[in-house]
Parts: structure tokens; C-alpha cells; sequence
């Protein structure tokens, strides 16, 4: 291992630290009541930041547009939408996160998957039991294994609840969601993902999303993922036409340009959204203005129109269905996971584009 890397490992435990200490703080608290007391992740600019147990989109469905890729530029999150991107044949995945912690939840995915049968894949991220960790180690490359092998050692036999409790903090998925959501699940590509791992090349980008292109060079990819991150750009009281528009500008000039012929996009998942949803939305906007529901604490009177679905979530959602009515993008209907609010919750919807 190289001294930089031994650096940065160095750095990356620190930080980690703090986080889990800032961490003890809420980790108790109901998320509901997080909502209602003002806590938010959206807000949050932050290199170092809590990890995902699980992806919180159904891919399932919207991986099918992007049609047996074989390059991929994918958020790097909790790993999921990796794996799914490998399972559904990608090659080559650039991996790219503004929390300089997922390159390790990436790598203890994939680590995890070659390593674990399905159930104990699933009872591994639900306990994070050290017996199961040493069989993932033995999978784990050099730098991986040096960060959370510290963090096991860190915490000796206390390890297992205060990684669940202060580093993976974000809310969990039931299972069934998760078998849901990801095809990688599956028994017929389960156990097949094992080899494909090892015969794929993932890279870790350590840049935020503005900041990516000057990473990339020239180079292309036959399929994109940009998740929810658009929602981390344009959320709460601060959602404006100027930041739907700057994205809209930011996919269509700079990142359009990556893409292979053929090749597809997912510019953004909405949760709890549809084009019928957003007339009904902009109808109560426009009669409403002053009862739209921000992000952070909410009170009691604000409950009724957040369950209507009057939220600036919503009209984040709005504002970049309208910047983007004139591009060819192709609105994917797919299973509702859980977050977001509307008066229709039975799907969610991914905005893509084909080039």
C-alpha cells in the first residue's frame, strides 16, 4: 500500500470518528420524529457523511432502459446500484460520491456479495456480526480492509451495534422492499454475480456531482446514474427555477456528452411522482402558495397538506419535469419504495434519456 493511500486511510478514520460521534446524538430518534424536529439529510455538504444500508429506489425496473451496458458511471451510495449495474453486465463502472466514505461501503458490497450466501448477505447488513465480517475481509481489497478492519478493531465486541447504530444510520428498508428493488437479489443472478465481480473493473471518483466532468476526460459510458441527487440540489425552502435550470444544463452539455450512441441515462428518480401527480400538485400550488409544506421541523397544522402532497419535495419534482418538457426524456413508471408523499404512493418515476 502506498503512503498516500495510507494517508488517506488515516484521514478517512478520523473523519469517520467524528461522524459516529455527532451520531450517538440522534441515532435513537424515530425517523418521523427526525422530520418533525428538523433533521434532514439533504442539506448536509458534507465529505464525510452517514452510509445506506440499502439503495432506496426500485432498479429493478428502471435498469432495463439501460440495456445491457457495458460501461457505467454510477453514485456510489450503498453499493446497490453497482451491484445492479455488474449484474446487469457492465464491465467498467466508474464509481462517483461526494461522501469520501462510500468508496469503502462500495468495496464492502461487492466484498460482502463474492464472500456471503443471500441470507447471509441480508443478515450481515442487519447486524454487521463480526463473524460475518471476517469472511467478507478475505474479499475485501487492501485499502477496504485496512479502514473497516480499524473500525472492528476500534470498538472490539461493542463494533457491531455502533457501526449499525452510528456510521449506517440511514433508514432501513424491510426486506421484501429490498428483494424488490434489486434484481442482483435474485436467485438466478445471485450467485453469479460472485464471478462477475471478479472479472469487473471498479474505480472509486471522489468528486461531487458539478465537479465530475473535469474527472472524466474522454471518456464514455453506455449508461449513467444519477439517482436522487438532484433532490440534494434543489430541496427545501431554498427550491428555485435556477437550480432546476442549472441541472437541466448541467445533464443536457456536460454529462450528455459521456454518453455512448445508444447508450441511456437516468437524469433522476422521483419518489412518489408522476406527470398526473403534478397537475394536481401545481393546481394546489397555485391556489395554496402559502401552505407548502418545507423541509426541516413541521408542525401539526402543516400535517394535512404534506399528506396532500403539498411539500417543496414536490415542487423540486415540479420545477424539473418542467425544465426539462422539451428534451426527449422517457418517464418511467416504477414501484413505489417508500419515501416522498403524494396522494397517489403507488409508484415512483425515473426520468431517462436515450441517446
Amino acid at each position: 500500500m502506498q503512503k498516500q493511500e495510507i494517508e488517506m486511510i488515516k484521514k478517512d478514520l478520523i473523519a469517520t470518528k467524528k461522524l459516529m460521534l455527532r451520531n450517538a446524538g440522534t441515532e435513537a430518534i424515530d425517523p418521523f420524529l427526525q422530520n418533525m424536529l428538523g433533521y434532514n439529510n439533504f442539506n448536509q455538504n458534507n465529505n464525510y457523511d452517514s452510509l445506506y444500508t440499502n439503495a432506496t429506489e426500485d432498479m429493478r425496473t428502471y435498469y432495463q432502459e439501460f440495456d445491457h451496458p457495458k460501461t457505467f458511471l454510477s453514485i456510489g451510495a450503498s453499493g446497490e446500484q453497482v451491484a445492479n449495474a455488474i449484474n446487469s453486465g457492465a464491465k467498467i463502472i466508474d464509481v462517483y460520491d461526494s461522501n469520501y466514505l462510500c468508496r469503502y461501503a462500495v468495496s464492502l458490497r461487492l466484498a460482502a456479495i463474492k464472500a456471503l450466501s443471500k441470507d447471509e448477505l441480508m443478515a450481515f447488513y442487519d447486524t454487521f456480526h463480526p463473524y460475518l465480517f471476517a469472511k467478507i475481509a478475505d474479499y475485501l481489497d487492501e485499502v477496504a480492509l485496512t479502514y473497516w478492519g480499524n473500525i472492528y478493531m476500534m470498538f472490539n465486541q461493542d463494533a457491531p451495534l455502533i457501526i449499525k447504530n452510528t456510521l449506517f444510520t440511514y433508514k432501513r428498508l424491510d426486506k421484501s422492499l429490498i428483494y424488490l428493488a434489486n434484481p442482483y437479489l435474485d436467485d438466478t443472478n445471485y450467485e453469479k454475480m460472485k464471478n462477475k465481480i471478479t472479472s469487473a473493473k471498479v474505480s472509486f471518483i471522489p468528486a461531487d456531482l458539478y465537479s465530475l466532468p473535469s474527472y472524466l476526460g474522454s471518456q464514455k459510458y453506455d449508461a449513467m446514474t444519477f439517482s436522487n441527487i438532484y433532490e440534494y440540489l434543489n430541496y427545501g425552502i431554498g427550491v428555485s427555477d435556477e437550480k432546476a435550470q442549472t441541472y437541466h444544463d448541467f445533464i443536457m452539455h456536460k454529462m450528455l456528452p459521456h454518453l455512448n450512441k445508444n447508450g441511456c441515462m437516468m437524469i433522476s428518480y422521483l419518489y412518489a411522482f408522476n406527470a398526473s401527480l403534478k397537475q394536481d400538485f401545481d393546481q394546489m400550488y397555485q391556489e395554496h402558495p402559502d401552505k407548502i409544506v418545507p423541509s426541516g421541523a413541521m408542525t401539526f397544522d402543516q400535517y394535512p397538506y404534506y399528506l396532500a402532497g403539498l411539500t417543496t419535495q414536490n415542487l423540486s419534482y415540479s420545477k424539473l419535469l418542467d425544465t426539462f418538457a422539451k428534451d426527449p426524456i422517457k418517464l418511467v413508471p416504477t414501484e413505489h419504495i417508500e419515501f416522498g408523499q403524494s396522494k397517489d404512493m403507488s409508484h415512483d418515476l425515473a426520468l431517462c434519456l436515450k441517446k
